[in-house]
């Protein structure tokens, strides 16, 4: 038997792309990563001071709110967590230098969307309420039933009077019950 000859490979430091990624981490933070390019460097010395001395900034733009702030960072930094104000807003990061008290963009990065911080407004629980493509359209103890618009719209025609009942809150709802034939004739509702 033969043993395989371990290999080791280094990353490089450095790629020399000029490239900024904006990363989502949780609906109150994002990381932020970049790389600036020689080459880059070269041109912003051309049409603005040395670039290693200007200030390192981030400015941060909340696209849904339509606001911008710089955040000043270590000119060695290459990556940078940035804490939100507002949760569920698309933001854009833009790397740049501070250069005769004016901001120089060098890169701009994607786009990222920061979910929301708290759970959905509406109840799914309740009849009638969207979920993803389905509405609900039976709850008996702990059997949800629910199917799309056009089978919802079906199912009530068909089973009016049950499905009022329900809501009413009678007892002599047979509405699961009534509902098998729905369930049989579609093969497109769920059941939880």
């Amino acid at each position: 038997m033969q043993l395989l000859k371990s290999e080791y490979y280094e990353l490089p430091a450095k790629y020399n792309q000029t490239v900024i990624r904006l990363l989502v981490q949780s609906p109150t933070r994002m990381f932020v990563y970049w790389e600036v390019s020689d080459e880059t460097i070269k041109e912003f010395n051309k049409n603005n001071q040395n670039y290693s001395d200007c200030t390192a900034v981030l400015r941060v733009t909340n696209l849904t709110k339509n606001y911008s702030y710089n955040i000043p960072v270590s000119p060695f930094a290459n990556n940078y967590y940035i804490d939100v104000e507002d949760s569920g807003c698309n933001y854009q990061v833009e790397l740049g230098r501070i250069s005769k008290k004016k901001f120089v963009n060098i890169y701009t990065s994607n786009i990222a969307t920061v979910p929301s911080d708290h759970p959905a407004s509406y109840d799914l629980s309740k009849d009638g309420v969207l979920f993803g493509n389905y509405l609900c359209i039976g709850n008996k103890k702990r059997l949800k039933i629910y199917g799309n618009k056009e089978q919802y719209s079906r199912f009530q025609n068909q089973n009016h009077t049950a499905f009022e009942n329900r809501r009413n809150g009678s007892s002599e709802n047979n509405f699961l019950g009534s509902s098998d034939n729905f369930i049989g004739s579609s093969g497109n509702s769920m059941c939880f």
